[in-house]
């Protein structure tokens, strides 16, 4: 058997390298994905309180309507509230992300 040798050279190592600083982050790109999660957390909060108007203020008296407002308030506020933070802080890290980025690229 003929042994075979394999071409080990810096060729494929640049590749890589020309890829990585292709693939980089662009600050400005992730701080308007930071602003649109930061929307969309606002949109979620202003989606609820719209809906949560139309329930409390819906023609409909007794127990059950006080026991669904009630539900509907304790559990469907929570999750729009902890879309909202969770929205808020994703957005603020992509800040930071992006200012470190600039950082970076400047040194």
């Amino acid at each position: 058997m003929a042994a075979q040798v394999l071409s080990v050279g810096w060729g494929p190592l640049r590749d890589d390298m020309e890829d990585t600083v292709r693939k980089g982050m662009k600050p400005e790109a992730v701080d308007q994905m930071g602003q649109q999660i930061e929307q969309a957390g606002q949109d979620a909060m202003a989606a609820f309180n719209e809906i949560a108007g139309r329930v409390e203020s819906f023609e409909w008296t007794g127990e059950d309507q006080e026991r669904f407002v009630s539900e509907f308030e304790g559990t469907v506020q929570q999750l729009a509230t902890t879309v909202q933070q969770r929205c808020t802080e994703f957005a603020e890290r992509a800040k930071q992300n992006a200012a470190m980025q600039r950082e970076t690229s400047s040194s």
